[in-house]
């Protein structure tokens, strides 16, 4: 009877003790900014709206990052040139408007500024990139929705942009054309390139 009382009380020991541990995970997972693969908070909540809304199925809103919305993540790094991880860290927040340093936000980190730019749409086509075609962009990303071409004299290279009508993006890529106050958008396909056009924008850089 002994020996009966004394495993009873280990195992509930050891049930607390795995109850307090998964709290515990759980505390750090919530503090934790970077959204991967089993993450369950109104953050998946928020990302699976904008991937949805940006044409990046994920299926439905709820919260849970599984392999759908992974999928939809992935696709969407693979798109704007930024590091297929499937895990949503600093970069993908800022490209998908998420971080509170975005313009999405009513506050804008200090040290931004905001210019009216001329913008052109291009895309990976070898029309668009004659005679670069099939290379990638100026930094070595991939050329996708996101990458942006610029005068590195105006728009430091590397620098994290927010463009009126098109969004997030970074200036990796440069241009024979794009001198002075004038700046490429790369989009997903040369249709979309044709329909952007050439508009006068604001842009803000961080």
């Amino acid at each position: 009877m002994l020996f009966k009382r004394l495993v009873t009380q280990i195992f509930i020991v050891a049930i607390l003790f795995t109850g307090i541990m998964v709290l515990n995970t759980n505390e750090v997972l919530a503090a934790d900014s970077n959204l991967s693969w089993g993450s369950r908070s109104d953050a998946v909540i928020t990302l699976q709206k904008s991937l949805n809304n940006q044409g990046y199925w994920c299926g439905n809103v709820d919260g849970i990052f599984g392999a759908k919305t992974y999928a939809a993540v992935v696709k969407y790094q693979k798109s704007a040139g930024i590091p297929t991880t499937g895990t949503v860290g600093p970069l993908t927040r800022q490209a998908l408007g998420l971080t509170s340093n975005s313009p999405d936000s009513t506050t804008v980190s200090r040290g931004a500024r905001t210019l009216s730019i001329v913008a052109s749409g291009y895309c990976s086509c070898n029309k668009c990139n004659y005679p670069y075609g099939g290379q990638p962009s100026y930094l070595g990303y991939p050329l996708g929705k996101g990458i942006i071409a610029v005068d590195p004299r105006v728009i430091p290279m590397g620098s994290k942009l927010y463009v009126e009508g098109y969004g997030s993006g970074i200036a990796a890529d440069q241009g024979n054309a794009i001198k002075g106050n004038r700046i490429d958008l790369c989009f997903s396909s040369h249709q979309e390139a044709l329909n952007w056009g050439i508009k006068t924008v604001k842009v803000t850089i961080y």
